[in-house]
């Protein structure tokens, strides 16, 4: 899989403090690690919507679920736990809670980890197809235990569950979980006047029927919310949905960016304001002191890609997306040992994008 390319960098203007890679904060509700406000005016937004943002013990609630006893399959045991590299692990969901669905109808059909180095001169977004053939524990009453798509632990254990099993496949420990309903992409989209996306062939979404033409496709909200959801019609699938909620990340800070949105505190504050309502963190997480830690971020330092799959397994559940051992071991060991930069050097084709 190939993600969304890099995006050259505006200049500092007015003696502003260094630009973020798109939103640091946008990018805590739809994807941690984008930036694009000024470090000063981020903070100061950031303690702004501190209190609007949900908050919820996620990560307590996962330390207190039943240990995982299966042995992970893609995980290199070199000593037993990570290693203690300084680099900081995001959890981003993005949870479909239509109205009146209950948590057992909700899935979550985004799952991203972001891992920001320990120098926090770079950040790396590795998405998690929703299909994705995974081991999850057992759930009592829910789920015998064993292998079956990723998306399913939302549904049987909510946020807690996710965060285990991510851990467990990954052999990385979570530090923070950014959860998004997916409703925000629709206003958010609205408040920053839609945002242009290339679509490489024309293709239509089979649920709604509206067509998405070849070549810049401009959408609005509604469009949106369409376009980082289809899967079906889709030449592969789940895969080139990451590659579409990867590319709209990448169009909305270019969109905040060029539009001057960080400059117009109104606008600004509505965007973030918006963004809040939308967003569940987990307990411990500062959001003006992450505001402050990231501030060294530009684009050029953001790499997307998808974890590695060799085509697909029959399961109970449904044809899901099998995992390449080799190819998971080694971008989990790099994401253990902090070494996430190297492996985008020695992996170039994640550099290039193409429209789904």
């Amino acid at each position: 899989m190939r993600a969304s390319p890099r995006v050259a960098e505006p200049g500092d203007e007015g003696g502003v403090v260094t630009r973020w890679a798109k939103v640091v904060l946008v990018a805590l509700a739809v994807l941690i690690g984008l930036a694009g406000a000024g470090f000063g005016t981020a903070v100061l937004y950031a303690r702004h919507v501190e209190g609007e943002v949900g908050r919820d013990d996620i990560l307590g609630r996962a330390s207190a679920l039943p240990r995982i006893t299966a042995a992970p399959e893609y995980v290199i045991v070199n000593g037993g736990a990570a290693p203690a590299t300084g680099g900081r692990n995001f959890l981003i969901l993005g949870v479909d809670t239509r109205a009146n669905w209950t948590q057992s109808q909700s899935r979550s059909d985004t799952i991203m980890l972001a891992h920001v180095d320990a120098t926090r001169d770079h950040a790396s977004i590795v998405s998690i197809p929703r299909d994705s053939y995974v081991y999850i524990p057992p759930v009592p009453g829910k789920w015998p235990g064993g292998k079956t798509k990723i998306n399913a632990a939302y549904a049987w254990g909510g946020a807690p569950l996710v965060v285990q099993v991510v851990s467990h496949l990954t052999g990385v420990s979570i530090d923070h979980v950014v959860r998004v309903d997916f409703a925000a992409v629709r206003r958010i989209t609205d408040i920053v006047g839609g945002v242009d996306v290339t679509v490489r062939k024309a293709v239509t979404d089979g649920r709604t029927g509206y067509r998405f033409h070849a070549g810049v496709n401009h959408l609005d909200g509604k469009l949106a919310e369409i376009y980082v959801r289809q899967r079906y019609g889709l030449a592969q699938g789940d895969f080139d949905r990451v590659k579409r909620q990867q590319q709209y990340l990448h169009a909305l800070g270019d969109k905040v960016l060029s539009t001057g949105v960080v400059a117009h505190p109104l606008r600004l504050s509505s965007l973030l304001t918006e963004v809040a309502k939308a967003v569940v963190v987990d307990a411990g997480l500062d959001l003006s002191a992450t505001a402050r830690e990231l501030s060294g971020l530009r684009t050029q330092d953001l790499d997307f890609a998808t974890i590695p799959s060799t085509g697909f397994v029959r399961s109970a559940a449904g044809t899901a997306n099998r995992l390449d051992p080799a190819g998971c071991r080694e971008l989990f060991e790099a994401l253990r040992t902090d070494t996430m930069a190297a492996y985008f050097r020695g992996h170039p084709g994640y550099r290039a994008n193409a429209g789904a």
